[in-house]
């Protein structure tokens, strides 16, 4: 099963951010100043949020897309072709 780009992307973003947040909460017990490490591991978080909302953006039109062509053709066999496309454009519209 071939993994889409945008998910192998979040799954790294987040996993840098949990080995960043753990690497300054270590960092920090073994008494060693923290601040570039804390800046950064913030910052990666920050990103990961980027990509979660990005992933989670594309993720909906493309459901959305998908579920209007199934009903296209399901509406379309019942009410007619100019019917389902008027309600298509309806459905993904946005």
């Amino acid at each position: 099963m071939k993994i889409d780009t945008s998910k192998k992307l979040i799954w790294t973003h987040v996993t840098v951010s949990v080995l960043l947040c753990v690497a300054t909460i270590v960092t920090n017990y073994l008494g060693f100043d923290v601040t570039a490490l804390a800046a950064l591991a913030g910052t990666s978080l920050a990103i990961t949020g980027a990509w979660g909302g990005f992933y989670f953006w594309k993720a909906k039109n493309e459901n959305r897309a998908k579920y209007a062509q199934r009903f296209l053709k399901q509406f379309a066999d019942k009410y007619g072709a100019d019917v389902a496309v008027r309600v298509a454009e309806i459905v993904l519209k946005d």
